[in-house]
């Protein structure tokens, strides 16, 4: 299925607070990826493993055209011509019901989603030691 027809599952995200409008901006890089993981997992109740070929297979046509997805290591390199940077997602084989998808931000500091049974979200680590924060980006329903 290709990511034309996911469209209207597709979130557009805001800032819960005006102290968060980068991070929103960014987050929205990662929309069409979040939306094929949340439907790979509707339908299988389980992340997609990039280990597996079939389900490889199946996350590079439901990105569709204009997206790259290639491994690297343990993790998976997403990119996309909306993307200004790739982001690495990564799915343990022990724990199918959770995956990351992550961008970093410079040299330490990244951006999180996290997908887990209850559904997704989001985090923001600064990279200097102190714990992550919880980010509140708020789905908003709106116009691709």
């Amino acid at each position: 299925m290709a990511l034309t027809r996911l469209a209207p599952l597709l979130l557009l995200l805001t800032a819960a607070s005006p102290a968060e409008p980068q991070l929103a901006a960014i987050a929205q890089e990662a929309r069409g990826v979040i939306a094929v993981v949340d439907w790979f997992y509707v339908r299988h109740r389980a992340c997609p493993q990039p280990s597996r070929p079939d389900e490889f297979a199946e996350m590079r046509s439901d990105l569709g055209d204009g997206s790259w997805i290639e491994p690297r290591g343990q993790f998976t390199e997403i990119s996309s011509i909306s993307m200004a940077e790739h982001w690495l997602y990564y799915a343990s084989p022990d724990h199918p019901d959770k995956c990351t998808l992550w961008r970093k931000l410079g040299w330490d500091r990244a951006l999180i989603w996290r997908r887990h049974r209850s559904g997704g979200s989001w985090a923001y680590d600064p990279g200097d030691g102190t714990p992550e924060r919880p980010l509140k980006l708020v789905p908003s329903h709106g116009s691709l």
